[in-house]
């Protein structure tokens, strides 16, 4: 199986349009811009997604929103997924991936969670993996998704995409 691992991209603050939760935080105009990109920048490399999972968070559910209405030819299947949430344990979200099914999946998530998801995969739960906004952590699991069985393919932020 492999992972694509698309942290949000670009959101308002707190506070700014009148927004006064964190879950309720929408992208920001560089964010939806950012979202297309990560859309066309994976296509350009050959990259289909099966499905892509998304937090319920406004602000990654309109990442995947964009992104998949920046998908040319057949878009992957949209799933919400509650186990993206910034808290939620990456043995719960791999769980749910098992029985998702595919073999290349997105997932549109937050810190710290997106990350330490990935450090997870790849067995060492101290790592220090930095994904920036609209970044995109590719990680490959051969031998099945569980903590340690994935590999850390590549790392890339925006201005991968340019």
């Amino acid at each position: 199986m492999d992972l694509y691992l698309i942290r949000h991209a670009d959101a308002l603050a707190l506070g700014e349009h009148g927004v006064n939760t964190d879950a309720e935080r929408p992208l920001s105009e560089q964010g939806e811009s950012q979202a297309r990109q990560v859309a066309k920048a994976l296509q350009k490399r050959g990259i289909v997604l099966d499905k892509l999972l998304t937090s319920p968070l406004v602000r990654a559910r309109q990442t995947a929103d964009l992104m998949l209405r920046s998908w040319n030819g057949t878009a992957p299947e949209l799933v919400v997924c509650d186990d993206l949430v910034p808290d939620a344990k990456p043995r719960k979200l791999a769980r749910f991936l098992r029985k998702a099914g595919g073999e290349k999946i997105g997932l549109v998530g937050h810190l710290p969670h997106i990350a330490i998801m990935a450090a997870w995969l790849i067995g060492y739960k101290k790592a220090q993996i930095e994904l920036a906004k609209a970044g995109v952590a590719h990680v490959a699991c051969a031998n099945g998704l569980k903590k340690g069985m994935g590999s850390l393919e590549w790392l890339v932020t925006p201005a991968w995409f340019e």
